[in-house]
């Protein structure tokens, strides 16, 4: 591909979009993807090119995670119905590093009972309250996402709660109800599958080791009393 045929493509992308700030969040990562094709042995744009770029965005150990600043910049349009499943689909976070979050639909029905509460359409989906409990402005700050994640530990009795220990908990809640490792991973983001176990606090077992039955195991031969 040429220039003129890149910047073709980027027109189409962004003109298909219609929340400016899913155009200000495209528009930055596909300069950025222009500036390393360019940079590379030119190729033909195939499955292949994509997936060395895969490999670039995760050799630069880009940091995973819903951020605090990736909440408060979700907008409406950001979520869709991916494999008969909502989900936060193409997320750009920090270092422009794209995933796709699921969502669970009981998640989804509190985001559109606040939605129609808000009477919210389109842009940010969450907007600051005043005290006389009517929606005021855009969006809102990252402050603004600490200062309610402690108010609430207070309210439950839990000292010390940071919005990222959030992530580890819905980590380990995962883990607990029979989550598989990778498909963990994959939800938190994680290039290495070692930083989740750090983060679930795994340690091997020996004893009942995971591969101690499998079922490949030959039966037991019954004794012959004869």
């Amino acid at each position: 591909m040429r220039l003129p045929d890149l910047d073709r493509a980027k027109s189409a992308v962004l003109n298909s979009l219609t929340s400016a700030d899913a155009q200000r969040g495209y528009r930055h990562a596909i300069d950025e993807f222009v500036e390393w094709y360019c940079s590379e042995p030119r190729l033909s744009f195939n499955r292949t090119v994509v997936l060395r770029y895969r490999i670039h965005l995760e050799a630069r150990r880009l940091a995973p995670g819903l951020r605090r600043h990736e909440a408060v910049e979700l907008t409406v349009s950001d979520l869709q119905r991916r494999e008969d499943h909502w989900a936060i689909v193409d997320l750009i976070g920090k270092a422009s590093h794209i995933r796709t979050i699921p969502v669970p639909h009981w998640v989804k029905n509190l985001i559109d009972d606040w939605l129609q509460s808000a009477g919210i359409s389109n842009g940010r989906i969450f907007r600051r309250v005043t005290r006389a409990g009517t929606v005021w402005g855009s969006g809102l700050t990252e402050k603004a996402v600490w200062h309610v994640v402690r108010q609430y530990a207070r309210k439950a009795g839990i000292d010390k709660l940071a919005p990222h220990d959030l992530r580890r908990t819905c980590a380990r809640l995962c883990h607990q109800a029979g989550g598989e490792l990778d498909q963990i991973q994959f939800l938190l983001g994680h290039v290495s599958v070692q930083t989740t176990e750090r983060y679930l606090g795994c340690k091997q077992r020996i004893r009942n080791a995971v591969n101690d039955s499998i079922g490949i195991q030959p039966k037991r031969r019954m004794r012959s009393d004869g």
